[in-house]
Parts: C-alpha cells; structure tokens; sequence
C-alpha cells in the first residue's frame, strides 16, 4: 500500500502539532501521564489572571488555571478553575494565593499547602488570598516621594518667578556696570599721556629719595651716637645730684630725730608751743578788749584835735 506525500506531510504535521500542545502544557505544569484533580478558589479581583497561568508549590510548577468564570450572583466575583497533580495531597485549610509571576508582570498561584488529614476531595474549594504584587508596593513607596517632588517643583516654580524680577534689575544693573566700564576705558584713554608723564615722574622722584637717603644715613648714625652720649652726660649728672640731695636729706632727718637745730629743738621741745599759744591768747584778748573799748586806743575828730595848751588859756 503506497501513502501519498501529501498524506505523510498531513500526518507529521498533526503529530508536531499534537506534540507542540503537549509540550507546552507539559511546561506548564500539567502531567499527560497522570490524572489531574480539581479544585476551585474565589476571588474578588484576579488583576490579570488568565488560562495558563501556572499553580506553583515553593516555585515549582504542580498545575494550571484551566477556567476563569464570573458570578454575578456574588457581586461579581470570580470562580477560577484549577487543575493540579492528584498525586500532590492537599490538606483542609489550603490557601491558593494570588501572586505576581515576575518583575516582567503576569500572575501565578502559589499554593500554601497543609499536608495532614483531612485532606480536600476533587472539585473541593480552596481557601483564597492575594499578594500585594511589586507594582503596587512600588506605587505605595513611591507616592511620597512623588508628593515631596511635587512639593519641591511649586517652590522651584515660586522661586524662579521671584528670581525673574531680579533678572530684569540685575541685567539693568550690568548695563550700568558696563557703561560705567565704558566711560572709565574713555577716561584711561584720554588720560594715557598724562598716567605716563606721571608715573615717569614718581619714578624719577623715588631715584631722588633713594639717592638722598644714601646721604642722610651716615648724618642719622652720626645723631644716633651724639643723641646717646648727651643722654649719658645728662644721665650721670642727675644721678650725681640726686645722690647728693638724698645725702643731705639724710643728714637734716638724723638731726631732726636727735633734737639739734632749731627744727629739732622746735619738733621735740614743746616750751616754744607753750610760749606761742600763751602769746595767741593774750592776743586774742587784746582784739577782744579793742573791739569792745576802741576810745581807750583811737580817739578821733571831725575838725581835728583840740590842743590841750589852747583850752588851758581859756
């Protein structure tokens, strides 16, 4: 029996597709070999599960999402459909959470499996529960900063519109910096010849005062030695005469202490004390008696003295 060509290519293409089917489902988690359980989980939201995706144990893949269905009837929560190796035992109180696939997106089921009796029955309900996914922490964490850069943006925003008034004055202030510059340039350059002529002379005047100094130092030596031998000469004189005046100091004090001279005699003696004070009382009496009596001392006349000889002839 001869097979046509067309036939044989029919019949490996229906074997590679039978193959590629599965192969892909093989990867995917489900076993052809052996028979697959069901079980059932409700969410209220998938966040993108499909068909496909795959029911993983500690990351290794035990099964698949076979069908998602929507209930109305439960405020239109989602019943997905799971089929998962018979072979794997999955105790009561099983929870089928709804994770992120990866950094590139997709969703996979991880399965937090409670291996002890009783043990779910095919078709049984798993308890449900979803992961917070990498996108949404991501959102939570970035939204402050998100807020803080929105922040910082209004004051830049604020900030530049103060700075762009004082944009304008500063750029009129260049604009008078450079006219002044302008105007100073001009005055340099009308004023060049004479800047020359005078630093020509100031360079000629300091020649003149370097010369004049060469000259002036040996008369300044000259005064420096005579300025120190007067004040030598100065110096020994009135040490002389101070020495001699303590001397003689001296000498009144020790004669004074031992009562010779009259002021020893007056500073130890006090009869001459005694003598001036009785002389001030006998004084002060007089002044007194003068006052209260001044006919016994003065006798005055408004036409003059009478004579005595004159009113004994009468």
């Amino acid at each position: 029996m001869n097979i046509s060509k067309e036939l044989k290519v029919g019949i490996l293409s229906a074997a590679a597709l039978v193959m590629l089917y599965l192969g892909f489902n093989f990867l995917k988690g489900s076993d052809f070999f052996s028979s697959d359980a069901t079980y059932y989980v409700v969410y209220q939201d998938i966040d993108g599960l499909t068909v496909s995706n795959q029911v993983l144990i500690n990351g290794y893949a035990v099964g698949r999402v076979n069908k998602v269905t929507l209930l109305p009837s439960t405020k239109n929560h989602l019943l997905v459909e799971l089929h998962i190796r018979k072979d794997i035992p999955i105790g009561k109180g099983t929870k089928a959470i709804l994770a992120d696939g990866g950094l590139l997106g997709g969703k996979m089921i991880e399965l937090e499996l409670i291996s002890r009796e009783p043990f779910l029955e095919n078709n049984d309900t798993l308890l449900s529960e979803t992961k917070e996914g990498l996108p949404s922490m991501m959102a939570k964490k970035a939204q402050p900063l998100i807020e803080s850069v929105d922040s910082t943006l209004y004051l830049v925003n604020k900030l530049l519109k103060e700075l762009e008034g004082i944009g304008t004055d500063s750029k009129l202030m260049v604009q008078n910096i450079n006219g002044t510059v302008g105007n100073f340039n001009g005055v340099l350059t009308e004023n060049r010849q004479n800047l020359k002529q005078l630093s020509q002379n100031l360079n000629e005047l300091s020649l003149s005062l370097k010369q004049t100094s060469k000259g002036i130092e040996p008369l300044v030596g000259k005064f420096n030695n005579l300025a120190d031998s007067l004040n030598a000469v100065e110096f020994k004189a009135l040490n002389d005469k101070t020495q001699n005046l303590l001397a003689e100091l001296e000498k009144t004090t020790k004669a004074i202490n031992k009562a010779e001279g009259s002021m020893g005699l007056l500073i130890h003696n006090d009869s001459l004390y005694r003598n001036l004070n009785a002389t001030m009382e006998d004084l002060d009496s007089l002044f007194i008696d003068l006052k209260q009596n001044p006919k016994r001392y003065v006798h005055f006349s408004l036409f003059g003295r009478k004579d005595k000889s004159d009113k004994n002839k009468k």
